[in-house]
């Protein structure tokens, strides 16, 4: 069975993409597949809608991490610690309108945290050292890494639009990382870009595992148990450039409370909700404002310089992504 499933990469860019799942077919599965879903009731609402907002929610993201001011381990703890309790709430409904979640998918969402702690421990710092619009897009290069770990673990073939995308994506990349630009950029930039791009793999693995997991009427319950296991696992990685701040002060704590609650609350509840009602190239597509957020906040409302050879980047790359949207409409 091959289901679409929403990317959230360390990018906080959702795309869709076909990934196989499991799927016994046993009467248990059924009764999952018959659980009533905790936001039923924004089937109702626009799904083209649901999906800019959503974008525009955690596409603001990096942006508030910066206007925070605290490092990238006080930012990953935060956004996940704050997340965790509306996310208690909702996986403590499901558990009373669906029963528990089975031991087998509680682990395999733990571990998926993991890959996804790894992600954002890698992604966070690397967005600081690089800017929130270039970071942000130079972690789209999981477009391409997801694809490619199918096809090597569960041996999905890959169609050629993929690789088409791959020598585009990877230009982009070494544009904004500023490599070409001889004296243009310091050090840090190209650091940045490396450890933005790098958490695409962690993410990948953290993509592959959910889409062997679908939890039915547990989508708050799967996103607790990985946002718990990726505050530990990213905080400790991104501890590596710096402790975090267990006492931020009032201005920087109400920035870090609107960024969880934008980026890990509406967001993901928001693309959740969208994606599977939506055909791949229409979600993708939509969701490509999440990246042009990021830019456009970084560039007006932080201030950020961006060059042109890395504009020429940023624009390959969704281009890149764009065109691989596109052209999967008919699978």
């Amino acid at each position: 069975m091959t289901g679409q499933v929403p990317i959230i990469g360390s990018s906080l860019t959702p795309i869709t993409a076909s990934i196989p799942v499991i799927s016994t077919g046993s009467p248990a599965v059924e009764r999952a597949r018959q659980s009533r879903e905790i936001f039923g009731f924004l089937e109702r609402v626009d799904a083209r809608l649901l999906a800019v907002v959503a974008s525009t929610a955690v596409g603001i993201g990096p942006v508030l991490m910066l206007l925070s001011g605290e490092n990238a381990a006080t930012t990953v703890l935060f956004r996940f610690g704050i997340a965790l309790i509306p996310l208690a709430v909702l996986a403590i409904i499901e558990w009373r309108m669906n029963g528990p979640l089975n031991r087998r998918h509680t682990l395999i969402h733990l571990l998926a945290g993991v890959f996804f702690g790894i992600d954002l421990g890698l992604w966070t710092p690397g967005m600081m050292l690089a800017g929130a619009g270039v970071a942000t897009v130079a972690g789209n290069i999981q477009v391409i890494i997801v694809p490619l770990f199918a096809l090597i673990v569960f041996r999905e073939r890959i169609g050629r639009p993929f690789l088409w995308a791959i020598p585009v994506m990877l230009t982009g990349i070494v544009l904004i990382s500023g490599a070409l630009e001889q004296g243009a950029l310091g050090p840090d930039v190209l650091i940045g870009v490396l450890l933005a791009t790098a958490s695409g793999f962690a993410y990948a693995g953290y993509v592959l595992i959910v889409g062997r997991a679908p939890s039915h009427g547990h989508a708050a319950t799967q996103a607790f148990l990985a946002a718990f296991m990726s505050m530990v696992v990213g905080t400790s990685i991104a501890s590596l450039f710096g402790a975090p701040n267990l006492t931020p002060e009032i201005g920087p704590l109400l920035i870090l409370i609107a960024m969880a609650l934008f980026g890990q609350v509406i967001g993901w509840m928001g693309t959740t909700a969208a994606l599977p009602r939506l055909e791949t190239a229409t979600g993708s597509t939509l969701l490509l404002v999440q990246p042009l957020v990021a830019v456009l906040g970084g560039l007006f409302i932080l201030g950020e310089h961006i060059t042109w050879m890395q504009w020429a980047g940023i624009a390959a790359i969704i281009a890149a992504v764009w065109f691989i949207a596109m052209t999967s409409r008919a699978k």
